[in-house]
């Protein structure tokens, strides 16, 4: 009896010490690298017009200024952004900035309003639209994975999706929590959509936790953080707006760099094939193959985006199975797509509110991708440049 009370108390200590060091490891803030905060034009003398509840004489501008400008034009707005962001990457490198020569607010103009204009679901201005559209149907399917333990959950299915047009790249960001990039830094949603003024946000790919805190290649608003190898897919959105999933074999950091990639994730998979089709197997680990809460991005041209949140893990909905969220995706007409960390992470914001129908309270999340309208893209000039913070 002895000697098995003593090999039991080993056996404890054993595991205190081992989630001790994994806590030190992925929970508590290691030393991190105070990031770029949010693209926000000083010119305009607004500091929320992100906000949905703003009088919309506030967020009025002049969409005359926001019409196709001259290749110079566009040259000078590169340039200025470009000096934007090298000179608050401190000291990190940063990609090449190359913006589409076509005007995406005259591409989507049937889109955009010269004022704003905002309901619970739905929210437009001279730059932005965005309108959520809620779904649910029950599918055939038990989920018999994980040792049965979705079964309780039953067959039912609900998500949401926000229809995405932005007149300027700019006005789909990124954020770390806390501003700062490094393991163990969160923050819960409704604070980092209220610190953003965003009108739309949703969690991203969870960039440090434990599988993916030393690997992968990951820009934020143009800047570098890490540039290391990943058995991952690599999501990059470029600064023309054309977005592009890249296998572990393909990721060349140089090329991202010259060829202006503006994000990129790390957690996927990819969800389409090269011809938009719903793909049937993933490169990914057996977990995710399970059905959960889900959050993923999809890509229709440039300037034109989605986002979609499952709900899950509950008795009336149960998540969704990989090969169902890239039938939603396909059916959508994107040409790719790609999931980003779901589970207890999955939220979408709206304004301040939470958009979408979680399982638990909400959870902090390690950083989110944010639909801002804080950018007055026409307002970007060489001579401006300094008057913009990063």
């Amino acid at each position: 009896m002895r000697k098995l009370m003593v090999f039991a108390a080993d056996i404890l200590i054993a595991a205190l010490l081992v989630t001790g060091i994994w806590g030190v490891d992925y929970l508590l803030p290691q030393k991190g690298i105070q990031a770029q905060t949010a693209l926000a034009s000083a010119s305009s003398g607004k500091s929320s017009s992100g906000s949905l509840k703003q009088e919309e004489e506030s967020a009025a501008q002049d969409t005359e200024k926001k019409a196709v400008q001259s290749k110079a034009g566009d040259s000078q707005r590169e340039a200025a952004l470009q000096q934007l962001v090298d000179g608050n990457a401190r000291g990190l490198k940063t990609t090449k900035v190359k913006l589409d020569s076509q005007d995406w607010h005259k591409k989507f103009a049937d889109k955009f309003t010269s004022k704003v204009k905002s309901t619970d679901t739905s929210y437009t201005s001279p730059d932005l639209s965005v309108e959520l559209s809620y779904h649910s149907y029950q599918s055939d399917r038990l989920d018999t994975t994980g040792n049965g333990n979705h079964r309780k959950y039953g067959k039912g299915i609900s998500y949401v999706i926000a229809d995405i047009y932005v007149g300027d790249i700019t006005c789909l960001q990124t954020c770390f929590a806390q501003d700062t990039y490094g393991v163990g830094y969160t923050e819960m949603m409704t604070s980092m959509s209220s610190r953003m003024k965003s009108v739309l946000g949703v969690n991203g790919d969870s960039y440090s936790n434990s599988r993916h805190a030393d690997n992968g290649t990951i820009i934020r608003n143009g800047v570098i953080y890490r540039a290391k190898s990943t058995d991952m897919e690599t999501c990059v959105l470029n600064w023309d707006g054309t977005m592009k999933i890249y296998s572990p074999q393909e990721l060349n950091t140089q090329q991202l760099i010259e060829e202006g990639a503006y994000q990129s994730w790390i957690f996927g998979p990819s969800l389409l094939d090269d011809q938009g089709k719903a793909k049937d197997s993933f490169l990914t680990w057996s977990y995710i193959r399970e059905s959960h809460p889900r959050t993923a991005i999809g890509y229709y041209e440039p300037g034109h985006y989605c986002l979609v949140v499952v709900d899950g893990r509950q008795s009336t909905t149960r998540g969704m199975f990989l090969e169902e969220l890239a039938k939603v995706f396909q059916d959508l007409g994107c040409k790719a797509a790609y999931n980003l960390d779901g589970g207890h992470c999955s939220f979408m914001t709206m304004g301040n509110n939470i958009a979408n129908h979680p399982y638990r309270p909400e959870h902090q999340v390690e950083d989110g991708i944010f639909i801002t309208d804080l950018v007055n893209p026409s307002s970007i000039t060489a001579s401006g440049a300094s008057s913009w913070n990063i």
